[in-house]
């Protein structure tokens, strides 16, 4: 069995981004999402609701935000209890925005995760935390060939997670992937069927890591 996460980032960045989001996660088409705790406005308590009514069936969480000048350690512990104050419960697993290049960078942040004994996603290099088998997959495009591809590359007995940012444009977002999010939330529903039509591919989410 081939073990394989969807996850969408960036929950928070925007209702309506928000919107499309927990359309994916409440139709079963991806399990896993993370929350950017510092976006949270008043105006987004009604997609917390139902983004909390599926907190047993869906990994929530958090998606760190921060200048790499900045304290990590700090950084992490704020974010991670303005997770629990809006949420109630800890976050399901951490992961970063935006991918990290500098491995002095991960390896903190794979450090400082440690203390909490709670997955972190694979940004390449090993924590001493559950982490999928392989590095997180963010593909350049969002292609469904290029995804199918991955799919084809994955192993037995082996866990993956696929990186993606659905949603559709946001005049009021600057966000750099604000073009492309539609793109990424109709090709999430489009590869449902590769996955449901190959049996040794599951869909799950970081609680089944």
């Amino acid at each position: 069995m081939k073990k394989l996460i969807i996850n969408a980032d960036d929950f928070g960045m925007s209702k309506v981004f928000n919107e499309k989001i927990l359309e994916l996660l409440e139709n079963g088409f991806i399990k896993s999402t993370t929350v950017m705790v510092n976006r949270i406005t008043k105006e987004q308590n009604d997609h917390l609701k139902r983004l909390i009514g599926m907190y047993k069936i869906v990994s929530i969480g958090l998606h760190l935000e921060f200048n790499i000048e900045e304290q990590i350690e700090m950084k992490i512990k704020d974010q991670y209890q303005k997770f629990i104050s809006i949420f109630k419960f800890p976050p399901s697993h951490f992961d970063v925005h935006k991918l990290i290049n500098s491995k002095e960078v991960i390896m903190k942040v794979n450090k400082a995760v440690e203390e909490y004994n709670l997955p972190v996603r694979n940004h390449g290099i090993k924590a001493r935390v559950k982490q999928t088998s392989y590095p997180a997959f963010m593909p350049i495009n969002f292609d469904i060939n290029e995804i199918i591809g991955f799919f084809k590359n994955m192993k037995d007995n082996k866990s993956y997670e696929l990186i993606t940012h659905p949603g559709e444009y946001d005049q009021n977002c600057n966000s750099s992937l604000n073009e492309r999010r539609i793109i990424e939330y109709k090709n999430i529903i489009k590869l449902q069927d590769y996955i449901k039509s190959h049996k040794n591919i599951r869909n799950i989410s970081y609680l089944e890591l």
